[in-house]
């Protein structure tokens, strides 16, 4: 039995063929033209064609465009406009008018190249190196129609020198004196961030000063407000008996605090001043209570400083200034429930780094980004940054000691 096709198919394959003129370009665009249905487009910078070509086009000394064009329909060609644009901002227009009338199949060739020179070296174009986006407009209205119509051709340009000698560039070293400034200052963070967390495990499970005994420099000291009316004093006994409390739970002896002699370690006295260890601890307790009524001048109301700031200011060692800070914390006049972390050093330098990164991309790999593009990887960075901020803030939590 012979197969046979069906009328559906037969009926489409007629109308098919029937349509095919009017569906089919009149006059198809050859290899290396662009443009639309109306105008066809033939562009070459250093006679390079940029139609169609992913490949950057490096363009080192006094670029020259040349463009020959073909008209489908009856138009008015009106101008040519060239634009660069630079990790999404773009440079002022430069426009090339035309004013020529064209007649369908009519073409046109720009005997003379265009010098891009002059544009390159305004605007600050001459200073830049690395990959941009260029961007040809010819700007066209068909007869019979007052409505004009852009056909535009990106491409990439190459501006400067290539490779890794664009870090010798305006922006080159730019972008290398951010990326290095950001990657210190984000290791240094990280280091304080280290510090933060080893002095939280060692105030953590503490219900008073003296259980930590000598307070970190991370310690972060608070001081209530207080009322006109009141006055603050210390109890000298009391303070010298909270700092001796404190000094013994963690004094570790390296040097004599009267004498200044090297103390050997398990030694019951100083070698020197033949001073016992409890006598030791009595006269250290001794000498840093003296600093107690200037203390108040350093941790003032409302203020928030660290352990170590308050014993630079009061020219203490971190031992005497530690064993001080616990004292006054036990006797409720200083509050701690903080450890200083670097939070918001870690979001900047992050952020910095993370913006850094279409930089050595748009100087090295050829990239061009857009303006989203930046602004895009710059606030993940940003976002990533805070994340793991506030990550090592909760390992650097503590116990709240003081104002019980």
């Amino acid at each position: 039995m012979r197969k046979t096709l069906t009328h559906f198919i037969v009926i489409t394959l007629i109308t098919c063929i029937l349509w095919a003129p009017y569906i089919a370009p009149v006059h198809a665009q050859p290899p290396g033209w662009g443009g639309d249905e109306n105008l066809y487009i033939k562009m070459e910078l250093n006679n390079e064609s940029v139609v169609g070509v992913t490949d950057p086009i490096p363009i080192l000394t006094s670029p020259d465009f040349y463009f020959e064009v073909e008209a489908a329909n009856n138009l008015h060609l009106s101008s040519i406009s060239f634009q660069l644009i630079y990790m999404g901002f773009p440079f002022p227009v430069q426009e090339y008018p035309i004013g020529a009338d064209f007649l369908a199949g009519q073409s046109f060739n720009q005997s003379q190249a265009l010098d891009l020179s002059a544009f390159l070296d305004t605007g600050g174009l001459g200073m830049l190196g690395g990959s941009l986006t260029g961007i040809f407009s010819f700007n066209y209205t068909l007869e019979g129609f007052t409505n004009s119509t852009v056909v535009s051709e990106d491409f990439v340009v190459l501006l400067g020198p290539q490779g890794t000698a664009a870090l010798t560039t305006i922006p080159g070293l730019i972008t290398v004196g951010f990326t290095v400034m950001a990657v210190f200052s984000l290791l240094l963070s990280l280091d304080e961030f280290q510090r933060g967390i080893f002095a939280a495990r060692k105030m953590r499970g503490a219900k008073r000063g003296s259980d930590v005994g000598i307070l970190p420099p991370e310690a972060v000291l608070r001081r209530k407000p207080k009322k006109k009316s009141e006055s603050e004093t210390i109890s000298k006994d009391e303070l010298l008996k909270r700092v001796e409390t404190a000094a013994r739970q963690s004094w570790d002896a390296k040097k004599c605090p009267k004498c200044g002699k090297n103390w050997k370690s398990g030694a019951p006295q100083c070698s020197k001043c033949n001073i016992s260890k409890d006598a030791a601890v009595a006269y250290f307790s001794e000498d840093i209570a003296q600093f107690a009524p200037k203390a108040l001048q350093v941790v003032k109301p409302k203020s928030k400083v660290t352990v170590g700031k308050f014993s630079k200011q009061l020219k203490l060692k971190p031992d005497k200034g530690g064993a001080l800070a616990a004292a006054l914390v036990d006797m409720d006049v200083f509050q701690t429930k903080t450890v200083k972390i670097p939070l918001k050093k870690v979001a900047f330098s992050g952020m910095t780094l993370s913006a850094t990164y279409f930089s050595w991309m748009q100087l090295i790999g050829g990239q061009t980004p857009s303006l989203i593009d930046v602004l895009l990887i710059t606030a993940a960075g940003l976002v990533v940054s805070v994340l793991i901020g506030y990550l090592m803030n909760w390992l650097a939590r503590v116990p709240k000691l003081g104002y019980d």
